[in-house]
């Protein structure tokens, strides 16, 4: 009796006579046809993954960048020691630097500022980091009233100027404060000493910041603010 075996790598024949025994070269050769396109397929998916892999890489390095670059510019503008020619020429903003003068010019850092020494913005850097109130202290100061913010914001300008010089500069500013306050109904000396309380950060505010925090208050009706703004700018020269 003999056994035959079939479709595989080797057939050969098995029987009670001499061996009879032969390789199947066209199943080598399908074997290896179908290895080699296997091989090809995963090799595809795989650069297809790589470029990807690239792809995610190169997005993730440029948001990195980004921000390093925003990082870099912003400690720049802070360290940076911003040039002044020969005759100390400022623009108008600069003029009171560093304790009553305007915000910043974004311009004259990128050096793209027109306006030169009419510019209504600083072109002088600040030595100290500019201080901000965190959410709830903003949240609080906006819920005071007028005579509340000018009782709890006066005696930090008061104190500015009179430390730094200002007072003769800053009389009428200060004299219009003053009034303001006193037509004004008594304040609630809970709610001024809760405020200081929460928001003693106030202190470290220049009297420039501290003028803004008032004109920014809802508290206040616009003419004021504008009246307040125009005699500030008046007082240091400005207008």
């Amino acid at each position: 009796m003999a056994l035959q075996y079939q479709r595989t790598f080797i057939n050969f024949e098995e029987s009670c006579g001499p061996v009879h025994m032969k390789t199947c070269w066209h199943t080598t050769k399908n074997k290896f046809q179908n290895v080699e396109r296997w091989y090809l397929k995963n090799a595809q998916k795989d650069a297809e993954r790589r470029r990807g892999v690239k792809g995610w890489l190169s997005k993730a390095n440029d948001a990195c960048s980004e921000k390093y670059v925003d990082g870099l510019l912003h400690k720049t503008g802070e360290n940076y020691e911003w040039p002044i020619d020969a005759q100390g020429n400022t623009s108008k903003g600069s003029l009171g630097h560093p304790e009553v003068c305007g915000r910043f010019c974004i311009r004259f850092f990128y050096g793209n500022c027109r306006q030169g020494e009419n510019c209504e913005f600083g072109h002088l850097a600040h030595r100290e980091p500019k201080v901000k109130m965190d959410k709830a202290q903003r949240q609080l100061f906006e819920m005071l009233g007028e005579a509340e913010v000018l009782s709890l914001v006066l005696p930090h300008i008061e104190r500015r100027c009179g430390r730094n010089g200002l007072n003769r500069r800053m009389l009428f500013v200060i004299h219009m404060l003053r009034r303001r306050l006193t037509s004004l109904p008594h304040p609630d000396d809970n709610h001024v000493l809760h405020a200081r309380a929460v928001i003693p950060i106030l202190r470290k505010f220049t009297v420039a910041r501290l003028l803004e925090l008032i004109r920014q208050s809802p508290a206040f009706p616009s003419g004021f603010k504008e009246d307040l703004k125009k005699l500030a700018d008046r007082s240091l020269g400005r207008q």
